[in-house]
């Protein structure tokens, strides 16, 4: 067997193999790390034990029942996590036939592809942090190949250089390199493929959402920020009703109409949506989204014009204003009620149409109604069935936001005003070390807009009636005494004040992770190179490239290029040599053609006081000419060899052991 396929590589390989995987364990099935076990040792019996490679006929069996295990885990082949799957089940299957260099060297590449596909789940600093580590598992494996029983450390000094060497060049590349659009499309992981709020509502849909401390945006604003009441973060607006879910528009195109006019008096922030598939954006109302790839509708929601997929940020500039203007001047739309479920409801909002004049007065009226019954809000409501507003309001009384929000609207519609439901967030977590928002799932709220002659949408919130800490404080402040809230956080420590304090720590570094790193496009690059070149020219781009790239780049090149001549000498014999000089300069001279020997016994009998040195010298040069350069024991002796090569560090050392005894 070749030294590249010795154990001690074969160790390292399986080191790599598993390094590369497990961090992918969190979204993939349990049993692939089974597989990888069985595989390793099957392989290990192989190159141990004289075991044989299995035969093709059960290869294919297991590549067959591999794919069958990924299809009955995620029922599909297609989902990213599947693909993934696969891909990690043929690098494991690989050591089945692993018989050449070549094989191993496929195995290794294989393994940077699977880190690679790792960042397709998250790409916190701590991935990248832990991806860094994989990648030196890889090199140390790569160098295993090569450097047979080479010590740990003496590898990662090598792979320390080549990052060293490599660093100018990924960062020429990082600031420098155009930013282009993907060239194809490929499935969301499954986590990501929703934003955590969905375009239709039934109740307890919200209150799901509060179990997750999941963060679904960031907001910086430009000066104070406003009060927590006034943090509206509006997404879609609900106008359908079929007697228990509440759905949009289904033709929200026909809807466009022109963003509102930014007046002086604004808001104005940037927001950051972590990364998930975005068919609609999150703004204060009546907002302004800079980009291109969104438009405004009349039920004042930015909608995108395809679904963006993974980390957005934009720019808005939003007043606060009473009423939001219909842009179809149609209302009657949102005074449909479908069925004939909850008589109760329709019965008390028809008493209001009746004995009540004026549409803001109804509004009121039902707010007043919300305040003096006997409401629960909570996390857990009674489960309800097909009158399910009758069954809230008159009866279980518990219920979340959704529960209000629907309700009030359902009221206002049979009381003959117009009402739709508003999706989005409320609230939100300031960040006071950079002074910023942190919007979390768990802040997702529902609340109503209700049409009044002359005032436009006026949002009504029967929530802030119920539980006006919700509103005022936050849904933390409100929700954390309650059991499920948070609860499919893996941990939640948010009930202490010193992990608050280093999530909020741990979260600015990703927000500046995120700022100038992930959210690095197009229109950032060349914003950053016009601030640093004044102009982007092909004359200023070629010296930015020689200063930033083209020279350090030189230098590792020069340094690199003189290592083989330094490493191709014989360095026993330098440093042999140079205790010889130093010994010169004391005045024992080697003649030219003595042997080691020959001199060590001229030494002897002329200068008897550095005989026990050079003797040394020489036993250590002797030991270096027999061992091979990439032993631990040549190493050993050259490194003795080098440090006593001067007479008066040895009688330094033999001096202080005396004193020592």
């Amino acid at each position: 067997m070749k030294a590249s396929e010795s154990r001690h590589s074969i160790l390292w390989l399986l080191l790599a193999q598993l390094s590369a995987m497990l961090p992918l364990i969190a979204v993939l099935p349990v049993w692939i790390v089974a597989v990888w076990g069985a595989s390793a040792w099957w392989y290990w019996r192989i190159i141990s034990a004289g075991y044989q490679f299995p035969a093709a006929a059960i290869k294919a069996l297991l590549a067959v029942v591999a794919v069958l295990g990924v299809y009955l885990s995620f029922a599909s082949l297609l989902a990213l996590e599947a693909m993934v799957a696969i891909l990690i089940l043929a690098l494991i299957l690989k050591l089945l036939e692993l018989k050449t260099e070549r094989d191993q060297w496929l195995v290794l590449m294989l393994s940077y592809f699977v880190i690679a596909c790792g960042l397709l789940f998250s790409q916190q600093i701590i991935d990248v942090v832990l991806a860094l580590l994989q990648i030196t598992v890889l090199l140390l494996a790569q160098q295993a190949m090569n450097r047979d029983k080479t010590k740990a450390v003496t590898m990662l000094r090598s792979v320390g250089v080549m990052a060293l060497q490599s660093l100018p060049l990924m960062l020429m590349l990082f600031v420098i390199f155009p930013r282009v659009g993907p060239l194809w499309t490929m499935p969301l992981p499954g986590g990501q493929g929703i934003t955590g709020m969905s375009d239709s509502l039934e109740f307890g849909d919200i209150a799901r959402l509060s179990q997750s401390g999941e963060l679904a945006f960031r907001v910086r604003f430009e000066g104070e920020p406003p009060s927590t009441e006034s943090l509206y973060w509006r997404g879609l607006v609900l106008d359908q009703f079929d007697g228990r879910r509440w759905t949009r528009n289904a033709w929200p195109a026909r809807n466009k109409i022109p963003a509102p006019a930014v007046s002086a008096a604004t808001v104005k922030y940037t927001v950051t949506l972590e990364p998930a598939l975005h068919e609609w954006l999150y703004v204060l109302p009546m907002g302004t989204v800079d980009r291109r790839d969104v438009y405004y509708t009349a039920q004042h929601q930015w909608l995108s014009k395809r679904p963006i997929n993974g980390r957005v940020e934009y720019e808005v500039s939003s007043q606060f204003v009473n009423g939001l203007p219909d842009g179809n001047g149609d209302e009657r739309q949102n005074l449909q009620l479908a069925g004939g479920q909850n008589a109760q409801a329709r019965a008390l909002a028809a008493q209001w149409q009746e004995n009540i004049a004026d549409a803001s007065d109804r509004v009121a009226a039902a707010m007043q109604f919300f305040e003096s019954t006997p409401f629960e809000y909570t996390l857990t409501p009674s489960v309800l069935g097909p009158n399910n507003v009758d069954e809230f309001l008159f009866s279980t009384r518990q219920g979340y936001c959704e529960h209000f929000a629907g309700s009030f609207v359902f009221l206002m519609r049979a009381a003959g005003v117009p009402a739709r439901i508003v999706l989005g967030y409320q609230g939100g977590e300031f960040n006071k070390r950079d002074n910023y928002l942190l919007v979390h799932q768990s802040d997702a709220h529902a609340w109503a807009e209700v049409w009044l002659k002359g005032q436009g949408w006026v949002r009504v919130d029967p929530t802030a009636t119920v539980a006006p800490s919700r509103i005022r404080l936050g849904a933390e402040a409100v929700l954390k005494s309650q059991s499920g809230y948070l609860k499919d956080s893996f941990i939640s420590l948010r009930r202490f004040e010193w992990a608050t304090r280093l999530r909020l720590f741990v979260d600015n570094i990703n927000y500046a992770w995120a700022r100038w790193v992930l959210n690095f496009d197009s229109d950032t690059q060349a914003s950053f190179l016009r601030g640093i070149l004044g102009e982007i020219n092909p004359q200023r781009m070629f010296i930015a490239i020689m200063l930033a790239g083209g020279i350090p780049l030189t230098l590792v090149a020069f340094f690199s290029l003189r290592l083989p001549s330094q490493k191709g000498e014989d360095l026993a014999a330098k440093y042999y040599l140079l205790s010889c000089k130093a010994l010169a300069r004391r005045g024992v001279q080697r003649q030219a053609g003595e042997t080691p020997e020959q001199f060590l016994a001229r030494v002897k009998v002329e200068s008897p006081s550095w005989f026990d040195w050079l003797a040394m010298q020489t036993k250590l040069f002797s030991e270096c000419s027999y061992y091979s350069q990439q032993s631990e024991a040549y190493l050993q002796s050259l490194q003795k060899l080098k440090r006593f090569r001067r007479p008066r560090k040895w009688l330094e050392q033999t001096s202080r052991r005396g004193l020592e005894r």
